[in-house]
């Protein structure tokens, strides 16, 4: 009986020395990107709740400022290609935000909360908050040049 119990004990320890190394692995290695454009330019339309896009221009405010204050040369390259524009026409009663990356920097992270993240840890869950109640919905449309 306690032979088997050693057994099960030193089959939970080795479970758990595994676990502890996979995720000491995984901190280790950067995070792959949720959100990478594709194409030539990207055009991505973000709506918005009506009543929230204070709390959302809040939260654009952010991202900016954690692009340009980020000491990866990608996130300036991101900055200096993006552009943001709120239409004055609603899209199914929300507020629309244009988001245009042109260029797209390729294989960088776009995700609004992650790159704050990046430069802000300490705020991320509060911008996530305003962020997620005060979004409607997404689109993207990857662009290529035809001529």
């Amino acid at each position: 009986m306690f032979r088997g119990l050693r057994v099960f004990v030193s089959g939970i320890a080795l479970a758990g020395l595994t676990l502890a190394g996979a995720a000491v692995a995984s901190a280790q290695e950067p995070a792959k990107p949720v959100l990478t454009l594709e194409g030539d330019a990207t055009v991505m339309i973000v709506l918005i709740k009506p009543d929230k896009t204070a709390d959302f221009e809040s939260v654009i405010a952010k991202y900016k400022d954690a692009l340009s204050k980020s000491d990866k040369p990608a996130r300036k390259a991101q900055l200096a290609g993006l552009k943001i524009y709120k239409s004055p026409t609603a899209m199914g009663g929300n507020t629309a935000y244009i988001f245009s990356a042109d260029p797209v920097v390729k294989g960088e992270e776009y995700d609004i909360t992650r790159v704050i993240n990046e430069v802000f840890p300490s705020e991320v869950t509060e911008i996530f908050n305003k962020y997620k109640e005060a979004y409607a919905g997404r689109q993207i449309i990857v662009l290529n040049k035809i001529q």
